[in-house]
C-alpha cells in the first residue's frame, strides 16, 4: 500500500510539474514570437496588449513574484525588439522610456491579478470552511470527497469514511451553556487534526457531527485509525462530561458509488452505535463488488 501511495504521489507531482512547465513554455514562446514579429516588421506591428496574456497567466497560476518576472521578460523583449529594429526614434532614450512604461503597465496587471486571485481564494475558503472550528464544512468536505472518489477509481485504491457524533452534546449545552458547547466542538476538532495524517480530510458537517476521509488505507489500518480517533476525541472531551463520541467507520475496497452514498453508509454505522448504547465504534467493509461484509 505504501509503495502504491508513493507511486501515485510521484505521478501526480509529475503531472502538476508538467502542466506548469507547459504553461511557462507557452507563455515564454508567445513573448518570443511577438518580439520576433516586431523586429521583422521594423517595429510597425507591436501587439503590446497581447503580451499581457502570458503575464496574466503566469501571475494567476504562479503568484505575484513569478508574474513580475514574466512582466520583466516581456518588457525586455519589447526593448530588445525596438533596439534591434531599424526604426528611427527622435531620441535614444525613447525605447527605454517605452520599456519603463510597459513594465509599469504589466506590473499593474500582475498586482491586480494577484489581488483578484487572493480574494477568490478567501471567498472559496469562507465558503468551504467551518467558522467555529476551522475545519472543512459539509460543502468543502463533499467537494474533497468527490475528488478522492475519482482518484480512487483511477488508481483502484481503497477509501475510508469515518462518521462521528457527540453523545449528550445537547445536555452539555443545556447545563453549561453554548459557550461550553463551542469549546467542546473546538476540542473535538483539535483532537481529530492531531490524530490524522496530512493527507486525510476532516470536516464539521454541522451541529455536533464530524466526518473524516482516509484515502489509500487498508482495512486494518482504518480500524486502528478509528480507535485512535475515538481515544483522542474522548480524551479531549473529558472536561466536558458526559459528552463522548459515537463513531462509524465504512471502508470501501473500491470507490464504486457516489461520495454522498459512501458518507451515508458511515452515518448508518454511527447510528447503530447510538442505538446500542452510544460511546463506541462500529466498522464495516464494503468489497469491490459493492457488497458489505460482516461488521466489527
Amino acid at each position: 500500500m505504501e509503495r502504491i501511495a508513493a507511486a501515485n504521489f510521484l505521478i501526480e507531482a509529475f503531472w502538476i510539474g508538467w502542466r506548469r512547465w507547459a504553461a511557462w513554455s507557452i507563455c515564454i514562446g508567445t513573448i518570443v514570437v511577438l518580439g520576433a514579429i516586431r523586429t521583422a516588421t521594423d517595429a510597425e506591428l507591436t501587439f503590446a496588449s497581447l503580451a499581457l496574456l502570458p503575464v496574466l497567466v503566469i501571475a494567476w497560476i504562479d503568484g505575484k513574484r513569478n508574474g513580475l518576472f514574466m512582466a520583466f521578460l516581456a518588457t525586455s523583449m519589447w526593448a530588445a525588439a525596438d533596439i534591434a529594429s531599424e526604426r528611427q526614434f527622435s531620441a535614444e532614450w525613447i525605447p527605454w522610456a517605452n520599456a519603463v512604461t510597459r513594465f509599469m503597465t504589466y506590473g499593474l496587471v500582475v498586482l491586480l491579478a494577484a489581488q483578484v486571485r487572493a480574494q477568490f481564494e478567501r471567498e472559496h475558503e469562507n465558503a468551504t470552511q467551518d467558522s467555529l472550528t476551522g475545519l472543512q464544512n459539509r460543502r468543502g468536505f463533499v467537494d474533497a470527497g468527490a475528488g478522492e472518489v475519482e482518484r480512487s477509481k483511477r488508481y483502484l485504491l481503497p477509501l475510508t469514511l469515518v462518521y462521528l457524533d457527540l453523545d449528550s452534546f445537547k445536555q452539555l449545552n443545556d447545563s453549561k451553556g453554548h459557550a461550553a458547547g463551542d469549546l467542546a466542538l473546538r476540542a473535538t476538532a483539535g483532537a481529530l487534526l492531531g490524530a490524522l495524517r496530512a493527507s486525510d480530510s476532516v470536516a464539521r458537517l454541522g451541529g455536533d457531527e464530524f466526518a473524516v476521509l482516509l484515502p489509500e488505507i487498508g482495512y486494518e489500518a482504518a480500524l486502528e485509525t478509528g480507535r485512535k480517533i475515538a481515544d483522542a476525541v474522548n480524551n479531549a472531551l473529558r472536561r466536558f462530561a458526559p459528552v463522548r463520541a459515537s463513531i462509524g467507520v465504512a471502508w470501501f475496497e473500491r470507490a464504486d458509488r457516489q461520495f454522498p452514498e459512501m458518507l451515508k453508509q458511515a452515518d448508518k454505522l454511527m447510528y447503530q452505535v447510538k442505538a446500542n448504547g452510544k460511546d463506541g465504534m462500529r466498522a464495516q467493509r464494503f468489497a469491490a463488488t459493492g457488497e458489505p461484509v460482516p461488521q466489527v
